[in-house]
């Protein structure tokens, strides 16, 4: 039961991530642009400590693994002049 809850999380977090992301403001910086993999990835690091349901970890997964389809998921901002 546990795999299908993460399973689910973690398709339910992708979509997710694929619709709101254009929608919504980006945490940039003129050198730097924190993105939506990292944040969630950082979110599942504390996790470890709160053990929520596998729900939640497989939607923060599927929000980093969207974040990583991206071929501009550095750190450094490639617009930068």
């Amino acid at each position: 039961m546990k795999m299908i809850e993460y399973s689910l999380g973690l398709i339910a977090g992708y979509m997710t991530a694929k619709w709101i992301t254009p929608r919504c403001a980006s945490l940039k910086t003129k050198k730097l642009h924190i993105h939506h993999w990292m944040w969630a990835t950082i979110l599942l690091a504390v996790m470890i400590y709160v053990k929520p349901n596998e729900i939640i970890i497989g939607a923060l997964t599927g929000i980093a693994l969207q974040g990583l389809s991206y071929k501009n998921w550095g750190i450094k901002r490639s617009d930068e002049k």
